[in-house]
């Protein structure tokens, strides 16, 4: 299992979610728990690299770090369109 870990940024995003966006945004955090390279790559020309993507929902996104030697994940975004 990995930690998975909100800065406050993160904190205040998540308390700015609507009420339909939580149940997507515990759903991934549970994924990233047990799989966090389940995401897609940040950057297209790094797909090795350890910031990656994951999509919540239909309308959402979480921006991440998986820290494989630390079995540490770091939320740095949370984004909502909808």
């Amino acid at each position: 299992m990995y930690r998975v870990v909100d800065d406050d940024q993160v904190q205040e995003q998540v308390a700015a979610l609507p009420a339909e966006a939580l149940s997507g945004y515990a759903e991934a955090r549970t994924l990233l728990e047990v799989a966090p390279w389940s995401g897609s790559p940040y950057r297209t020309e790094k797909p090795d690299g350890s910031m990656r993507t994951l999509a919540v929902g239909n309308s959402g996104a979480l921006v991440y770090l998986s820290l494989e030697q630390e079995r540490v994940v770091h939320v740095l975004l949370v984004q909502w369109i909808g």
